[in-house]
């Protein structure tokens, strides 16, 4: 089976930038709703990262500017990183992994880390591809004087 990194289009043969601002407009809701809900340091600095990133993908799907996009991925880079602790959180029972997913049970809660794990992955590949379209866009000459 061959997996692709990169995609033309998005699911159901949809626009990827629309794709990208729902990406962007989804995490914007969903981090400001788990800080409202369990505030903590980590969580505001989550927070500003989250905002930061999202806010730029947002603006670069508005404008169509590459750069803007490529802000996101240190977000999924953030997010690739903390999964692994947040099995071995998860398992082990430090730092909170278990009771951020709201479940006591520890599949349960694997199962939330893993889910919103394949999520981050999706929505990365999705972004990947809108930035590579863009900036191919970009490196294109728009128009060739005839000489």
């Amino acid at each position: 089976m061959k997996f692709d990194l990169t995609v033309d289009n998005g699911p159901c043969e949809t626009d990827l930038r629309t794709w990208c601002m729902g990406i962007a407009i989804y995490t914007l809701f969903s981090i400001v709703l788990s800080v409202l809900i369990t505030p903590s340091v980590f969580t505001f600095i989550g927070l500003a990262i989250a905002v930061i990133t999202n806010a730029c993908l947002l603006i670069g799907c508005r404008r169509e500017n590459h750069m803007l996009i490529a802000v996101w991925f240190i977000y999924a880079i953030l997010l690739a990183i903390n999964f692994p602790f947040a099995l071995l959180g998860t398992i082990f029972h430090f730092g909170g992994y278990r009771e951020s997913t709201g479940m006591s049970n520890v599949f349960g809660a694997l199962l939330v880390h893993v889910v919103v794990f394949i999520l981050g992955l999706f929505c990365a590949r999705i972004v990947y591809s809108y930035y590579l379209q863009l900036k191919n866009r970009e490196s294109r000459p728009q128009a060739v004087p005839v000489v």
